[in-house]
């Protein structure tokens, strides 16, 4: 095992040869492999159990909920990415003080919002009526109440912990990140089987379980960095200056909107299945995008260190190395996609062997699932690229279509078409035109009129 996994460390370090931001980039891939490796394996036990556990409507029903509460994570209003970059070149140029200057800055900003949520999760929660609004039986309606103010509650608290994640980013070190999902699904999970040993079905506990262990573990990683490895970041307090809030939200704000539409596009297909169609229905697609976003997994794991190490370059003015790495994703991600192709032929085979009879996957499914991970991924690359160089804002206004339309396409194909969970795959990838075309072709641009690059 030892010899095979050295085997591919140096056939992939010889691809990736390169300086010490190469070398960072591929120790991190490496590092991120093995952690998401064993994280997605948790994850692949996790949706099974819980099935058996709630039921398949139930599960369908938590899905349906997490998407709706993700949109939470919009509420840093981008200040996370824009930290990402500005502390990203603070550690470029070596800048101690600024570094602890847009730390505490952000954090300042999170603490506000998150005591901000905790306050109107206690005067709003209770007055929403959540079966309507999710479309599900209202025998579920006060078990929905008292599951929504739990997640809300430990979400307040995530949202100050969360700053651990863009600095890791900005680190070159997304492993550390991958470090603490793992804890946080091995918890998660040691969790559930007590459940199903001890308690009686029940979507409170799953959400106590799941949602408790990431924030203790995202909660017991960040102290460790803060009080262990990086104190200097905490040992002398820089007072958040206007001018500090501003260089993060001026940034911060675009990625607020590209992250709106990542949103509008992903976090509410579960929404509008569960109520265009049913729960179960979420339930059908969720199993279909585990399984195809290994795929997603895998790249997003090698992609993950590619934006910081961008910016990295770019104030190094190292756009030779930008281009390389370019060409090397790209093929990267042509293995990927015939790999993926074959794993569409054998879907019916691996869902048997996962989950059993419990629930069929249409191939049709599987398909619309397989186009918006190839078109994804193809996508990350550039769009990785120019969050790294800062430029975004075309990829701003085009956000805004996205927003504007993406509900209204994925509706007509969906219903009024009648192509279902398949129309609303196909929504997503019709607006991906950032991705797709406008986002390569920027790269491009950006690459050509560099004049360090040959013509």
């Amino acid at each position: 095992m030892i010899k095979a996994y050295n085997t591919v460390r140096v056939f992939i370090k010889s691809y990736f040869e390169g300086n010490s931001r190469t070398n960072l980039l591929v120790k991190n891939v490496f590092s991120s492999l093995i952690l998401r490796g064993l994280g997605t394996a948790i994850n692949f036990l996790f949706v099974p159990l819980v099935i058996n556990f709630v039921n398949a409507e139930r599960y369908g029903i938590w899905l349906t909920l997490s998407s709706v509460l993700t949109w939470f994570t919009l509420l840093d209003i981008g200040f996370g990415n824009g930290l990402r970059n500005k502390f990203s070149e603070a550690v470029a140029l070596d800048d101690i003080k600024e570094q602890r200057k847009l730390v505490h800055t952000t954090a300042a900003v999170l603490i506000l919002i998150s005591a901000l949520i905790f306050i109107l999760n206690i005067i709003f929660t209770d007055q929403i009526k959540w079966d309507e609004f999710l479309g599900v039986d209202a025998s579920y309606r006060t078990e929905l109440q008292q599951l929504v103010f739990l997640l809300i509650s430990f979400f307040s608290l995530q949202f100050i912990f969360q700053i651990y994640n863009p600095i890791q980013y900005a680190l070159q070190k997304p492993a550390m990140i991958a470090r603490t999902i793992l804890v946080g699904n091995a918890l998660g999970l040691i969790g559930i089987l007590y459940l199903r040993e001890f308690s009686e079905p029940s979507l409170f506990n799953l959400g106590f379980v799941v949602m408790g262990s990431n924030v203790l573990s995202i909660f017991l990683f960040t102290a460790y960095f803060f009080i262990v490895q990086r104190r200097d970041l905490i040992q002398k307090i820089e007072r958040p200056t206007l001018d500090t809030l501003g260089s993060i939200f001026s940034l911060g704000i675009k990625f607020f909107f590209l992250n709106i539409a990542y949103m509008v596009q992903f976090q509410t297909s579960n929404f509008l299945i569960s109520k265009y169609f049913t729960p179960e229905k979420v339930t059908e697609f969720n199993i279909a995008f585990k399984l195809f976003s290994v795929a997603s997994l895998v790249f997003g794991i090698i992609l993950s260190p590619v934006w910081s190490s961008v910016t990295n370059a770019q104030v190094n003015n190292d756009y030779t190395w930008i281009k390389k790495l370019i060409k090397k994703l790209l093929l990267i991600w042509g293995i990927i996609a015939v790999g993926s192709i074959i794993v569409l032929m054998i879907a019916p085979t691996i869902y048997h062997l996962w989950i059993g009879d419990i629930i069929t996957i249409p191939f049709i499914t599987s398909l619309g699932v397989l186009l918006i991970v190839l078109s994804n991924c193809f996508s990350s690359i550039f769009i990785s690229v120019l969050n790294g160089m800062g430029k975004v804002n075309l990829q701003f206004y085009i956000s805004i279509f996205v927003i504007i339309f993406f509900v209204p396409i994925a509706y007509f194909l969906s219903v009024e078409m009648s192509y279902g969970i398949f129309g609303i795959c196909m929504a997503i990838v019709i607006t991906n035109v950032n991705g797709l075309i406008v986002a390569p072709y920027q790269v491009y641009v950006e690459m050509r009129k560099n004049r360090k690059l040959p013509a």
